[in-house]
């Protein structure tokens, strides 16, 4: 067998996630099928990250394990040609069998497209137009937003799965806002090691909702923290609007295995 790392962005919109399901289309099975259909060969595809429906990718980070040995650039050029114009193999280098995606992560950061007013068709895809924007406090946002930073119970801000047993302690490292006066958008960045399923999204839209109700404040969304509660009734953003950005190792590609 033969490992390789590629870099993979993706336009998330048309696709049920990157996990592979038994009926909906995946970037994950997308990719699959067009590999073993391309070079008659099994395919097995790992992920570091399960990016919902709708969300997109410039780079996500995946192991490909195949009996195929091949030039990298050949491979990337060859798989590119079969995928759809959605996804774009990015980069692609060989790699020993140590390196797991999931393993030795030192950061990831998402970013987060938010438009300040509706957008032109051609960028639509790519963020979200509250569409109470105009009546929120941007200050407030900010700082709502600034609440996050640091180790906190995630469990109020995430889908939590049956039988799930991992922790929903998660560590925020950066947040930073950047206008975009070219889309007229916010772009928010957000740098951590890790996060749980929908909790960017609901970091966004409960910050939306405190900074836009005069009846909630600041405090109100301290309390949240500090009082994990899975049962809320804040917004929770869209998923267009959340992009994998980039994903950062500690030691590089080859990656001894360990526990998770």
């Amino acid at each position: 067998m033969l490992y390789y790392k590629i870099i993979v962005a993706y336009d998330g919109t048309d696709f049920h996630g990157w996990q592979q399901q038994p009926k909906d289309l995946t970037v994950h099975t997308c990719m699959q099928k067009a590999f073993e259909k391309t070079f008659n060969k099994k395919a097995e595809l790992l992920a570091v990250s399960r990016t919902d429906s709708g969300v997109h990718a410039l780079g996500q980070v995946v192991r490909l394990k195949a009996e195929l040995e091949i030039n990298p650039q050949k491979l990337k050029t060859i798989w590119n040609r079969a995928l759809p114009k959605s996804i774009l193999i990015r980069d692609i280098r060989k790699i020993d069998s140590d390196f797991h995606p999931f393993f030795n992560v030192d950061y990831k950061i998402y970013h987060y497209n938010l438009f300040l007013k509706e957008p032109l068709p051609f960028v639509s895809r790519y963020g979200w137009h509250y569409k109470f924007m105009d009546q929120v406090d941007l200050d407030k946002f900010e700082k709502a937003l600034q609440l996050y930073i640091g180790k906190h119970d995630f469990a109020s801000f995430c889908k939590l799965e049956k039988d799930n047993k991992k922790t929903t302690i998660r560590t925020i490292d950066q947040i930073t806002l950047k206008k975009i006066s070219k889309f007229n958008m916010l772009r928010i960045e957000i740098k951590g090691k890790s996060f749980l399923r929908f909790q960017i999204r609901r970091m966004i839209g409960y910050a939306l909702d405190i900074s836009r109700r005069q009846d909630l404040s600041l405090e109100y969304l301290e309390k949240i923290l500090k009082n994990p509660n899975p049962r809320q009734v804040l917004l929770k953003a869209a998923a267009c609007g959340l992009c994998l950005r980039k994903v950062v190792y500690k030691n590089g590609f080859n990656i001894k295995k360990r526990e998770l």
